[in-house]
């Protein structure tokens, strides 16, 4: 007898036990009263989500709020001395380790009764051994090595108490994040990606056993197919596979459980494990769709537009209806439901005296007009001022982002100077680089030198700085010509073109290390082979314009091409979409000739270096699996966010009904990256 599970996936269930570790397990524990609240501010959207700021205040008695910075030093020491205790949330981080030692030495000498709870997001060991260094605290490496996992409380002096916040993966805007972090985790992703893996690959485990220990006596999801492209998919699928799940399996159930979830349980999901160095126009482009480019201009944090004052994104409109469509069509959305509604509010002035329900059904009714006209009012607003940002710049920039694939290299680099030698701002300076380079396979070593320069002229030593750590996180690849002047002065050696790598250089590829190039193919190749580029058909377009008043994607846009610039549709989605679909490869078809999804005969290890993986593990044979488990590692841009909801939608229409999952370490966008770069 195979059991099969029931189908409610409840993910916020996650945030709930967040919330309630926070409040229950650290805040409840601490027994002073008038406490001072000293937040960091980055997690301040993320308890924002989770619970008011006033059940913060109950639970730890705290009268006040201050932030995590400078200004804890500029409060009066009189004021300071009325509380009993600072109660300090805040991640891990040595900005914050700095902080906390220059804050609390401060305070303390100046007040010597005032006490410390220091509340820590997912405390390790190793940051907890720093805070006891810090403070010259009382326990030593042993004894700290010695704690049972996860780590409760601990007191490092008399005054100074930690508390360790467990936190589980955050469910927002439909995605489940691993991690909180200024530059979506990118700066991990690059210098840090084994901290990613492990992040990802525990987030997974929570995310199969979900329900496992409460009163259903099994989880919903069980692995049928495991996917991955990349070298540090595959040891993130290694460490899963070999190590997390049956750890887990051995310390949370019997053998006789384990015998029954083994061979009783119906396996249910397919998880694809994909990483962000396949593919970086995502992140350069500037997005298109609705939530992506509201998040490229205002930045969305946890549902709250940051730069919006008391815009949210929690309404049934925008997640329903606009969240995911091309920016074009929102306004002609919006103005057809205002005339929708307006012709019921006139339909019902004409129905005149009813019976009681009758009327009863008329002012709800009228309710719900009411309310959808104030989300009609709301989005204007929101999209008059992301209109109010498309400057002539931006226009301009925006239609080079369009136009650029047509374009040859001399004319690609014409307009690159035009930009520097106009002082854009260098936000669109940097994606440009990165667009010409990665469309030609490299920047030419002579203009490599030559833009140099000029960003120096016109933006200054920073600007050249960063063009020099493109270079050495291989963001750029440079090719070389007759002149090696400029590498050497970054100390850097040339790279090698595409059709030039040999047997040794592939070696050298593989490793584990963050954003490295990966493409063995030349982009022209890639582009025509995956249709990154798709062109419309009559009969699409005929389709596409009859259609516009539908809430389905795959209705309205023919491709899943409508959220990015020059008509593109990100090789990541292509990747994940050729598992279960190969109608959209034109230039060379390859037919699938398996049941299951499979990656079989598309040249993955031929156009990309890396690993890939295909896992067939009850070897079943079919494609029913009913989720989807899809994992970025690097972060995933609101524009994949909108084309994995086509996919899904694409299965729909197939009789396929998967329901996917996504979680990644981070949400980026060429901000996040930007930021990074210059830091």
């Amino acid at each position: 007898m195979v059991i099969e599970q029931d189908q409610s996936l409840n993910l916020k269930q996650f945030n709930e036990t967040s919330t309630s570790n926070l409040l229950n397990n650290c805040l409840n524990k601490i027994y002073s009263s008038d406490n001072l609240l000293v937040l960091d501010p980055i997690l301040s959207p993320f308890i924002n989500s989770l619970t008011t700021f006033s059940n913060i205040k109950e639970h730890g008695k705290c009268q006040n709020v201050t932030w995590l910075n400078d200004e804890l030093m500029e409060l009066p020491i009189n004021v300071l001395s009325k509380y009993s205790s600072l109660i300090i949330i805040l991640p891990e981080s040595n900005e914050n380790l700095k902080k906390l030692e220059k804050y609390i030495q401060y305070i303390q000498h100046n007040i010597h009764n005032l006490k410390y709870n220091i509340i820590v997001k997912d405390l390790s060991k190793n940051y907890l051994y720093l805070l006891n260094k810090a403070f010259n605290g009382i326990n030593n490496f042993e004894k700290i090595l010695g704690l049972l996992n996860p780590i409760k409380s601990v007191n490092i002096t008399s005054k100074i108490k930690v508390f360790n916040w467990e936190t589980d993966p955050i469910y927002t805007d439909g995605i489940l994040l691993t991690s909180i972090n200024q530059y979506g985790g990118l700066d991990d992703y690059f210098e840090r990606p084994i901290k990613q893996i492990n992040e990802l690959s525990e987030a997974i485990v929570k995310l199969l056993f979900l329900n496992n220990g409460t009163n259903k006596p099994y989880p919903l999801l069980k692995l049928r197919n495991v996917y991955g492209k990349g070298d540090h998919s595959e040891l993130l699928i290694n460490t899963l596979m070999k190590s997390l799940i049956p750890n887990y399996l051995n310390e949370n159930m019997t053998n006789i459980e384990i015998e029954y979830y083994n061979e009783k349980i119906q396996s249910n999901t397919d998880l694809i494990v994909i990483e962000r160095n396949l593919d970086y126009f995502p992140l350069i482009f500037n997005q298109l769709n609705y939530q992506g480019i509201i998040d490229d201009l205002f930045e969305i944090k946890f549902e709250n537009i940051v730069h919006l004052e008391k815009q949210n994104l929690t309404d049934e409109l925008y997640i329903q209806d606009l969240k995911n469509l091309n920016f074009s069509t929102i306004g002609l959305r919006l103005n057809k439901l205002a005339k929708l509604i307006q012709q019921k509010y006139k339909d019902s002035g004409s129905i005149g005296e009813s019976n009681l329900n009758d009327m009863k059904n008329l002012v709800s009714s009228l309710g719900n007009l009411t309310l959808q006209q104030e989300l009609i009012k709301k989005h204007t607003i929101i999209g008059e001022a992301i209109l109010s940002k498309v400057n002539n710049e931006y226009e301009k920039f925006l239609t080079l982002q369009n136009d650029i694939f047509e374009m040859d290299y001399k004319l690609q680099i014409s307009n690159l100077n035009f930009f520097i030698n106009s002082n854009y701002n260098i936000e669109f300076i940097w994606p440009t680089i990165l667009l010409i380079g990665f469309i030609n396979d490299g920047i030419l070593n002579k203009d490599l030198e030559k833009i140099s320069i000029d960003l120096q002229d016109n933006f200054g030593l920073e600007a050249a700085l960063a063009l020099e750590k493109l270079i050495k996180l291989k963001l750029i690849r440079v090719i070389n010509d007759s002149s090696n002047d400029f590498l050497t002065s970054l100390g850097l050696s040339s790279q090698k073109k595409h059709h030039q790598t040999n047997v040794e250089d592939n070696q050298n590829l593989r490793g584990i290390s963050g954003a490295k190039d990966v493409f063995k193919s030349n982009y022209t190749l890639i582009n025509k082979f995956w249709n990154l580029h798709p062109m419309e058909d009559e009969d699409d377009s005929t389709n596409k314009s009859s259609n516009q008043e539908s809430r389905n994607l795959i209705e309205i846009y023919p491709n899943p091409s409508f959220t990015l610039p020059g008509n593109t549709v990100p090789l990541t989605y292509r990747i994940i979409e050729s598992l279960y679909f190969r109608d959209f490869l034109k230039y060379r078809p390859v037919n699938n000739i398996k049941h299951r999804p499979n990656w079989d005969n598309l040249g993955l290890n031929t156009m990309f270096s890396g690993s890939s993986l295909d896992l067939n593990i009850h070897n079943i044979n079919n494609d029913k699996s009913k989720y989807m488990i899809v994992v970025f590692l690097g972060g995933i841009t609101r524009s994949e966010l909108t084309c994995l909801k086509y996919l899904e939608e694409k299965l729909h229409k197939k009789g396929n009904h998967k329901e996917i999952i996504i979680i990644s370490n981070g949400i980026v966008n060429h901000h996040k990256l930007w930021q990074y770069i210059i830091q």
